[in-house]
């Protein structure tokens, strides 16, 4: 039973995870055009208007579709399967109606909110946004209730439509735009350079082209944003077309389950109950980020001493950090998604070798995920910059500093996930926004200190971040030892990971110095990753920080298991079966 429960969560990983693969290669065709091609002024409109964007959105999907996985995934676990499609009908209204409010909201509100972040031009970007807060809203509550079924086949192929439709529309819409307006900057600037119109008159013309140019910038990421909002409509397209398929799959074993059906008010209850603290912990980091870009904003014009188009820049920079930050830290989600109903699942049954192996499992994948990641990233931020902004040199350079420390939190970001998903799937929702809480406050404070010195600046951004994380996977951690006392030493995972990411490190460093003596910095990175990833893949073997389990999950594990040598372990006494115990009746009574 454990078996079959830790292959279930092993595959769901598997199908998120490639999907997940897919969707930020693609978010990175989406993003890096446009930071190439999109000037880092009207770059700050795009990323204050998904600051706010993601508050909303989280405010309106963060909590719902985790609660409402767990619900369906116990369902499940008991039988109750009109249980399962009561939730799902219950959610969808709710999300319904939330994602409708959100939006309007943030479509009539755009200039206020734009006003509050010290950013006015993008309030237009911010209206482009609003109706795919809607669309996900809705989407939220369908990859619940596919997720809390186990079938992440839905989820991943709506990811990876909005993926493709977002590149293709996006992108497409910012060069038409772009293309539509230079013939006209063309014409004001061949005007200007005429010798015939007298200083004053070709100052005039030089500000119009000027003023041309910022415009056709700000429409350029208008039509990004309005993509984004066009993939989200496909993608909840493609999820209603498969629920009605499934609905009438599932219609003869609904027919045949006679379990008794909570009321509808009731499980609306449950739902609010257990999604009300997610939510204020998940749209916690998201009303973290946006507060943190403000305060940036804020302090370097008042306290620093930067322009208003300085510190747009500056903030562009910024975006553009996180961006890449988030990069790694995107492909643990996957694992919290997949575990949430796997380990409610087996909560529910009180399968207790279940809940200690697949814990174990899914924090040593995070880790093993997370921890190369980040060392990766902080050593090859310069090149990895200058390979992704190739087209803005400048900042490509302002980015690489920002991106090298904010690097080290990502190891400490992928725990949260994790965590999370494990704490709340023991009915403990509340214990993550407190240790959020107490990060937020750490970064906030850091981030006004900092910014504020003009030789830090944008850096105190990056270096609050990693504080904050740190601080919150700490208490994570200890909450998490609490409930599960009997799950594998975090430090114990963790040790040889760093150990194999450190000699990863050193190998792909030197291979990268050298290969710079013949190439540019741009493209030696790339076989310099390519030797990182093989690195690794050895030294976690030689170092044993993987498990014959965690390999015989994969495919052909068994023989991939022999191949590399890894032993199996003996089961730790709590997971051992007791021995019958003999009778106490003497011989001869």
């Amino acid at each position: 039973m454990a078996q079959e429960k830790k292959q279930s969560f092993m595959k769901g990983a598997a199908i998120l995870s490639a999907s997940t693969l897919l969707v930020k290669i693609l978010g990175l065709l989406f993003s890096i055009p446009l930071a190439n091609v999109i000037e880092p002024g009207a770059m700050s409109y795009f990323y204050t208007a998904y600051d706010i964007f993601a508050i909303f959105l989280m405010l309106s999907t963060a909590g719902l579709p985790v609660a409402v996985s767990r619900m369906v995934g116990t369902a499940y676990a008991k039988g109750r399967k009109k249980e399962a499609d009561r939730v799902f009908g219950v959610a969808f209204w709710l999300f319904f109606v939330i994602g409708l409010v959100g939006s309007l909201v943030m479509f009539f509100c755009a200039d206020q909110i734009a006003g509050f972040y010290k950013n006015p031009r993008a309030s237009y970007c911010i209206m482009a946004l609003a109706p795919t807060l809607f669309f996900l809203s809705v989407m939220s509550a369908m990859r619940g209730y596919f997720q809390g079924r186990s079938n992440m086949v839905p989820t991943a192929v709506s990811q990876s439509i909005e993926a493709v439709t977002k590149v293709i529309i996006g992108v497409g819409l910012a060069v038409f735009i772009l293309d539509r307006y230079d013939p006209y900057k063309w014409a004001l600037d061949a005007l200007a350079r005429r010798p015939g119109p007298t200083a004053c008159i070709s100052t005039g013309i030089k500000l119009g082209a000027a003023a041309l140019q910022n415009n056709a910038q700000m429409w350029a990421a208008v039509g990004a944003i309005t993509g984004v909002s066009a993939s989200a409509f496909l993608g909840l397209g493609y999820l209603v077309f498969y629920k009605l398929r499934q609905r009438v799959r599932d219609r003869a074993a609904l027919a045949g389950d006679m379990s008794p059906v909570t009321p509808g008010k009731e499980l609306l209850i449950q739902l609010v109950r257990f999604a009300v603290p997610i939510t204020l912990g998940s749209c916690f980091l998201s009303v973290l980020d946006s507060v943190d870009s403000a305060v940036i904003m804020d302090r370097l014009q008042t306290a620093a001493g930067f322009s208003q188009d300085a510190s747009e820049s500056l903030r562009a920079m910024l975006g553009h950090a996180r961006k890449f930050f988030d990069l790694p830290g995107a492909f643990v989600i996957p694992i919290a998604n997949s575990l949430l109903p796997a380990l409610s699942g087996a909560i529910a049954s009180r399968d207790r070798r279940s809940v200690d192996t697949i814990s174990s499992v899914s924090m040593r994948v995070t880790l093993l995920i997370s921890i190369p990641a980040s060392v990766g990233m902080a050593l090859f931020a310069e090149p990895i910059c200058g390979l992704l902004l190739a087209g803005r040199p400048d900042a490509a350079a302002a980015t690489a500093p920002l991106l090298s420390v904010m690097s080290l939190a990502i190891a400490f970001n992928g725990t949260l996930y994790t965590g999370n998903a494990i704490l709340q799937s023991f009915g403990r929702p509340v214990m993550p926004v407190l240790n959020m809480a107490v990060g937020g406050f750490i970064k906030i404070a850091l981030s006004y200190l900092l910014a504020g010195i003009p030789e830090v600046n944008a850096m105190g951004s990056s270096i609050s971040t990693v504080a904050s994380y740190f601080v919150i996977m700490v208490l994570n951690s200890l909450c998490i030892r609490r409930s599960l006392p009997n799950m594998d030493s975090f430090l114990g995972m963790a040790f040889p990971i760093l150990l194999s990411a450190g000699a990863m490190g050193a190998v792909s460093y030197g291979c990268y110095w050298g290969l710079c003596q013949f190439l540019s910095p741009r493209v030696a990175v790339l076989p310099a990753i390519v030797v990182a990833i093989g690195a690794y893949v050895l030294c976690i073997v030689v170092f044993r920080a993987v498990t014959y389990e965690d390999v015989v999950m994969l495919p052909k594990g068994e023989a991939l298991a022999r191949l590399l040598k890894v032993k199996k372990k003996p089961r730790p006494r709590h997971m051992r079966p007791k021995p019958s115990r003999p009778s106490r009746l003497r011989h001869g009574r």
